[in-house]
């Protein structure tokens, strides 16, 4: 399943998709949910039942790519986050 997160990573959204969290999803923070770059004490980044992304260009235009980029947290394009839309047959957006 992919999870599609826009809001800040202290969100009641963020706690609730969390929680929803299985083994082998996939999430991706767009929006206001790229914030969390600037929490490397994040639940979502030890959840090690699924795997997180950015959007970069979301990430840019709020400022903290290169925090993102310093603490070595997985970014992704556009079209990388279009091809997790395809290969995903469940998707739900947080917000």
């Amino acid at each position: 399943m992919l999870h599609i997160l826009n809001k800040p990573p202290h969100s009641d959204a963020a706690v609730q998709m969390l929680n929803a969290l299985s083994n082998g999803d996939s999430v991706v923070l767009i929006e206001d949910g790229v914030q969390a770059a600037l929490y490397p004490e994040w639940q979502g980044w030890a959840a090690n039942t699924a795997s997180f992304f950015l959007l970069a260009e979301d990430a840019i235009s709020r400022g903290v790519h290169s925090v993102a980029t310093s603490h070595g947290l997985p970014l992704i394009e556009m079209d990388g986050f279009i091809r997790l839309t395809e290969q995903n047959e469940k998707i739900i957006s947080w917000y």
